[in-house]
């Protein structure tokens, strides 16, 4: 009898060894799969919440996340959108509860800046323009996206893009842009 209960005491000792060993290796698993994920993977679950977004320009943006796109994001904010390049950002505060989705995140990640930047030229849209520094870049209609910059026609504001009106263009480089609004 002394040896059933010291081979069982070895036997017990022996599995509850495997299952810390199994704990620490889902866990190392876990921070690996964790280092793998970038901010826009992080943000993809909170499309739907709202967000308040620090700019390195000094500017606080606060309101519901739209999009998530390759290192870039937009936000509604009353009745305006703004899209936000992550050169601009500073920080992000985020609902804590929501966790991101992998599939979406895989998704939203094949939307590019560009992409996004298209579409604001396809609506004619009229945007103001920001550094990312906050320096205000101009007002204007977007005329053109480039590979590596926009076209900005600025003309007043309380008129359309006419040729007439246009007062001068603004060739903006990607890299300098921090964020843009548009109205809805």
């Amino acid at each position: 009898m002394r040896w059933e209960s010291l081979f069982a005491d070895l036997e017990s000792q022996l599995n509850a060894a495997r299952a810390r060993e199994r704990t620490v290796e889902i866990q190392e698993m876990v921070r690996i799969e964790r280092s793998q994920l970038r901010l826009w993977d992080h943000l993809a679950g909170q499309v739907g919440a709202d967000i308040t977004a620090d700019l390195l320009g000094g500017q606080r943006l606060r309101g519901v996340l739209q999009h998530v796109g390759v290192n870039w994001l937009s936000l509604r904010e009353g009745p305006a959108e703004y899209l936000v390049v992550d050169a601009g950002i500073r920080s992000l505060q985020v609902d804590g509860h929501r966790a991101a989705v992998a599939e979406e995140a895989a998704v939203r990640r094949r939307v590019s800046q560009g992409a996004a930047l298209r579409s604001l030229v396809r609506d004619r849209a009229r945007v103001t323009a920001w550094a990312v520094d906050g320096a205000l870049l101009g007002a204007g209609t977007l005329d053109h996206a480039g590979a590596d910059h926009l076209r900005l026609a600025l003309h007043p504001s309380d008129g359309y893009r006419r040729e007439a009106d246009v007062q001068s263009v603004v060739l903006l480089p990607l890299r300098s842009i921090g964020a843009l609004r548009h109205e809805l």
